[in-house]
This record gives structure tokens, C-alpha cells and sequence, in this order.
């Protein structure tokens, strides 16, 4: 087991993604009342329906969110990047939780409880728009999920996924080609043969449930360009 110390923590946790994109005194204050947490692989951090709570930002590890339209079987639409923030929504409705999100591998994140949330906010109204920032890049997530699901070609779909988990060039993505088939909408045949297209371009080296994205921009280009099979 790595342990994961707090400067480290906080220095990736700032680098990208949300926090990213908010001031330095915002961050300082969020950051003094942030836990540092481990998970273990399998353990789910939560899941529809439970209590309101705070939020989470990954720090390393992988990371799966499930969602579903309401009374519908919760599937695996994404796989969460470092420096991704979630879990707004009860702060922002009340309401219990309304996602699942499970820890597939060691799992190190910062987590924000819902009553610090409430205290930021009570003595600044002015911070309910940092954590509605949250919401909006969760649903620019969103937007790229659905406009992956509308390409035509199972190369360009599974090109897509991968690059949207692919938050650098050399990042190793814990994936099975399960999952992958079900985030891009294609069939195991269909992955096994995208996937090995793209290693023999050397755009990505297999491993053992782990595929490293090598060219990001290849596959972003292989992606838009949208090829029928």
C-alpha cells in the first residue's frame, strides 16, 4: 500500500478540474476542512438513495460512476479523472444521494462534509456559486457521455472513451473491456478489435485490466473522425 501524503494530495487535487478553476483563498478555505481519505478496490463511496452528504475530489485511483434516469437500474457510464469533484447534488437539493460512485482500485480522495459545505456558505452566500461550478462541469461530462454515444463508428466510440478517461498521455486507466463495451455503447468483439488497432498504431500498451493511453491525440483525432465500419 502507498500512502498518500497531504501535500501530495492537495497539489493534484488543485492541478485540474474544479478546484482548478476557483480562486486561491476559496481553495485555502475548502482545503483547511477537507479529509484525506482511502478506499478500498470494491468499497462503494455511496450509492442512490443514501443520506445527503458532502462531496469527494479524486486524488489517484479509479474511480466508476453509475447513474440512471429515476426507477431505473443504475449503469457505468464513466470512469471519474483526477482532480473530479461530485456528490453537489445533495447539497444543493437536500435530497439523498442520486449516483454511485465505487472504488475499483486503492483509492485516495478529499472529501468535504455537507455541514462545512452549509457553514461556507451560510457565512459567504457568494460560495453557493463556487459549488454550482461543480455541477456545470459534471454536466459538460455529461454532454461529451451522450455526444460520444452518437457516433456511428464502434473505432470512434471506443477512441472517445478512452480519451475521456485519458486526462494525460501515459495514464494508465484500470478498465476491463467489459466496461469499456458498456461506456461505448459496443460489443466485445468490437472492443477487443478497436483496442488492438489502436495498440498496433501504438496509441495505447495493454496490460492486465490496465490500458496506457501513449497518444491521447491520436485518439481524439481517430475519434472526431467518425468512420463507419
Amino acid at each position: 500500500m502507498v500512502r498518500m501524503s497531504r501535500d501530495a494530495a492537495e497539489r493534484i487535487i488543485c492541478g485540474d478540474g474544479w478546484l482548478a478553476h476557483m480562486s486561491e483563498t476559496f481553495r485555502a478555505r475548502l482545503l483547511q476542512n477537507a479529509l484525506l481519505l482511502k478506499f478500498d478496490p470494491g468499497q462503494i463511496i455511496f450509492r442512490p438513495g443514501d443520506p445527503p452528504g458532502g462531496i469527494y475530489g479524486l486524488v489517484s485511483g479509479t474511480v466508476t460512476v453509475d447513474t440512471a434516469p429515476l426507477d431505473s437500474m443504475p449503469r457505468l457510464i464513466h470512469i471519474a479523472l483526477p482532480g473530479g469533484w461530485t456528490g453537489e447534488d445533495s447539497f444543493m437539493t437536500g435530497e439523498p444521494r442520486r449516483i454511485e460512485l465505487c472504488a475499483r482500485t486503492e483509492t485516495w480522495v478529499m472529501h468535504v462534509p455537507l455541514d462545512v459545505m452549509e457553514q461556507m456558505a451560510a457565512a459567504d452566500p457568494k460560495i453557493i456559486r463556487a459549488f454550482g461550478v461543480m455541477s456545470i462541469l459534471s454536466s459538460d461530462v455529461l454532454l461529451r457521455v451522450v455526444h460520444d454515444l452518437q457516433r456511428k463508428s464502434a473505432n470512434s466510440r471506443v477512441a472517445s472513451v478512452l480519451h475521456r478517461m485519458s486526462w494525460k498521455s501515459g495514464a494508465s486507466v484500470s478498465v476491463s473491456q467489459e466496461n469499456l463495451g458498456i461506456m461505448a455503447n459496443a460489443s466485445r468483439k468490437q472492443v477487443n478489435s478497436a483496442i488492438r488497432r489502436f495498440a498496433q498504431a501504438g496509441w495505447v500498451d495493454i496490460g492486465y485490466r490496465t490500458i496506457t493511453i501513449t497518444n491521447a491525440l491520436a485518439l481524439r483525432r481517430c475519434a472526431d473522425e467518425d468512420l463507419v465500419d
